[in-house]
């Protein structure tokens, strides 16, 4: 089921109250807990923080801000920490975002209006079991690079639990799931600036080796090492090594069967188009991954943009032209919003490559004057 059938429209009315749960699991994030649990304090029943074993202040501020503090000793089992956390868990519902994570002023408003409306209807309380979210990347400038979504909000049941050592998902079918698009969780985790306090990349690329040296042919391993190695070598800087390596992984991941996750093929399809296309001469491999891309998610409106990259290094401009054309109504029809991860975070470069495009058509000049207008805006 995709995920516009099940998308949210906001209810205007307001319920019973339900009890909401914040919870966490932490280890040295005294940078990041107040904010962490700031944006809760006036929503949450009760705010838990599991620690794996900080040596630094971050018990002391979580205990001063009132939260419930827990010892979970770390067994490098993503899962099984969470699920300790649940454990501990009253509300009827729970919030559980990572330290350097949280919800903006304006979005944790409409949290529990949202929640209550869910609880008092019965064919939502019965199958709104978990809350998909927009997941905003943000750069070092605080600017949103890429959206993605997680499933941070979700009912406080015996049978839903996380499942995975590593890049853990709750076990909750998609039909149970509803779309939360006006509720964006904020993510600094991936800014350079706080990878390069953290050993939080390394940590992640030890245990998917040890994952891979259990199970070799994890396809879903390779991809979330790819991701890792990725982000290691923009903090410590590309070399072609790394990046053959990287890349190498990626194509194991797009070329596998049914057992690759969507999520994981979806993001070394954009991985290897985020990089071939700035490569002279790659032309060949990069039309070959969009429509290998475009096979599996037709919805997708990033690759639809890296299509029309294609077409127009191709000079079939008119054929670009229709593709970017697609994207723009997409974009203000709001469905970027759902079938984006780039174009969403960064609608500018539909109309940047609109402009390029239409200064080599004929007769264009209404075409170049919107696409300008429009790339002036972003």
């Amino acid at each position: 089921m995709s995920k516009k059938k099940n998308k949210n429209k906001r209810p205007q009315t307001r319920a019973s109250s339900v009890r909401l749960s914040q919870c966490m699991i932490v280890k040295n994030e005294e940078r990041n807990i107040e904010k962490a649990l700031s944006w809760a304090k006036k929503i949450a029943f009760e705010q838990i923080v599991v620690d794996t074993g900080s040596t630094d202040r971050t018990i002391e501020i979580a205990e001063r801000m009132g939260a419930k503090v827990v010892h979970f000793e770390w067994i490098s089992d993503f899962a099984a920490a969470k699920n300790f956390a649940i454990e501990q868990a009253k509300g009827e519902w729970i919030a559980f975002l990572d330290a350097d994570e949280y919800f903006s002023a304006g979005d944790t408003k409409k949290i529990m209006p949202f929640l209550n409306y869910v609880m008092a209807t019965p064919n939502l309380r019965d199958n709104w079991l978990v809350i998909q979210c927009p997941w905003a990347q943000l750069d070092d400038s605080g600017k949103v690079a890429e959206i993605f979504t997680q499933e941070r909000l979700f009912r406080n049941l015996p049978e839903i639990r996380y499942e995975g050592k590593i890049h853990e998902k709750l076990n909750v079918h998609v039909d149970k799931t509803v779309y939360g698009d006006d509720i964006t969780i904020m993510h600094t985790g991936y800014t350079s600036t706080s990878i390069g306090k953290t050993n939080k990349i390394e940590r992640n690329i030890k245990m998917l080796n040890e994952g891979l040296s259990k199970d070799p042919d994890n396809l879903n391993y390779k991809g979330y090492l790819a991701d890792a190695l990725k982000a290691k070598a923009q903090i410590e800087g590309n070399t072609e090594d790394k990046i053959n390596e990287i890349n190498a992984l990626y194509h194991e991941v797009v070329n596998g069967g049914d057992d690759v996750m969507s999520l994981v093929r979806k993001s070394a399809f954009g991985a290897l188009l985020q990089h071939y296309t700035k490569i002279p001469g790659k032309l060949k491999e990069c039309e070959d991954l969009c429509l290998g891309a475009l096979s599996y998610f037709p919805d997708e409106m990033d690759f639809d943009y890296y299509y029309a990259i294609v077409l127009h290094g191709k000079k079939e401009y008119d054929k670009a032209w229709s593709l970017l054309e697609k994207c723009d109504t997409r974009i203000k029809s709001g469905e970027a919003v759902i079938d984006s991860r780039m174009i969403v975070a960064n609608p500018g470069l539909v109309y940047k490559q609109m402009v390029l495009t239409a200064k080599e058509m004929e007769n264009s000049d209404a075409k170049l004057k919107y696409a300008v207008e429009k790339a002036e805006l972003f």
